[in-house]
């Protein structure tokens, strides 16, 4: 009797004792993995600019695209007329003139054209005598109508004016519009040198010289025979 109250008192305090341990044993932390992962990496946050603070915006440069090699937009030549010398001399000469071509995009060049001289005698024993001049200004637009490789073939036309006064033949001064056309081919050896050959013809003049005057039609005026031209880049 006594060894049977003594072991249910036993039983009962070890009872007691596992059910007050249990809430502790299920509250407890996990027990550290034995081989902890290796950290990734760090995310970095931008904070959110405050309420009316203005974001600076960096500016992005156009991108420009390369001119093409044959391209001669904007190139200023410089040129000479040339034709056919004498048999015993030389076989090409000048015209011992300038000429100025200006690319103003690929398909179209300006050529102005000036003329000025100025001439004056002495008649003895006085010292001045009678003074002639002639100033003719001109320009012409040129037309690209085809372009292959290294040759063009262009058309042109423009308008140019004559003032000009020869005191030994009369007193009144001439002047004169005329409208000269033009057709021609163009051979670039480099970007820098080419040769032509072209017409250059004034296809409508009107002259006036004091009450009579000259008005005219015609195609069959050759300027030029060719040229050479140095241009700039």
């Amino acid at each position: 009797m006594t060894r049977t109250r003594i072991a249910l008192i036993s039983t009962t305090a070890i009872v007691s004792i596992l059910g007050a341990a249990l809430p502790a044993f299920a509250q407890a932390p996990a027990p550290a993995p034995m081989y902890a992962p290796a950290p990734g990496p760090a995310t970095m946050m931008v904070p959110a600019p405050a309420p009316g603070t203005e974001v600076a915006v960096v500016p992005v440069a156009p991108v420009v695209m390369a001119r093409p090699a044959d391209d001669m937009t904007g190139s200023v030549g410089f040129g000479v007329g040339v034709g056919a010398g004498a048999a015993t001399t030389s076989l090409i000469t000048t015209d011992n003139t300038v000429a100025i071509k200006y690319w103003m995009s690929d398909a179209m060049a300006i050529v102005p054209r000036l003329t000025f001289s100025m001439t004056k005698t002495r008649v003895p024993p006085a010292d001045a005598g009678p003074m002639a001049w002639q100033f003719n200004p001109e320009v012409l637009a040129s037309f690209v109508l085809l372009k292959g490789a290294s040759t063009r073939l262009a058309v042109g036309a423009g308008l140019g004016i004559n003032l000009s006064k020869n005191i030994v033949s009369g007193t009144d001064t001439t002047f004169g519009i005329n409208i000269p056309i033009e057709l021609g081919v163009e051979h670039f050896f480099t970007r820098w040198f080419s040769m032509g050959i072209a017409m250059h013809d004034q296809f409508i003049s009107y002259t006036k010289t004091g009450d009579a005057y000259t008005f005219g039609l015609s195609v069959n005026t050759l300027a030029y025979m060719g040229s050479l031209f140095f241009y700039t880049d």
